[in-house]
């Protein structure tokens, strides 16, 4: 579902990513209110907001040349995902 939600709003998906995909959608699971795929459009929501705000901080950096490519910014990796613990637990 998570790929088919990436595909549909042209994202890809970062070596290593998928796995820890799953391992998002596996914690989220034993939570409340967890809803199948709406729960994984929100990963994967908060997983794009998680990019930008990357590709931003990377590009703000005063070693980077703040040129960002189309791939960057389509791109989601594995620290895009938010830690279960920084208080998301059980919010859709």
């Amino acid at each position: 579902i998570g790929k088919v939600m990436c595909r549909e709003v042209e994202y890809n998906l970062g070596p290593g990513t998928e796995p820890t995909l799953k391992e998002y959608l596996s914690k989220r699971k034993r939570m409340p209110f967890f809803a199948n795929a709406r729960t994984v459009r929100n990963a994967i929501d908060l997983a794009r907001m998680g990019s930008a705000i990357r590709v931003f901080n990377e590009k703000m950096s005063p070693a980077s040349d703040g040129m960002v490519s189309a791939d960057e910014l389509m791109t989601i990796m594995p620290e895009d995902f938010p830690a279960l613990e920084d208080g998301l637990t059980g919010v859709e």
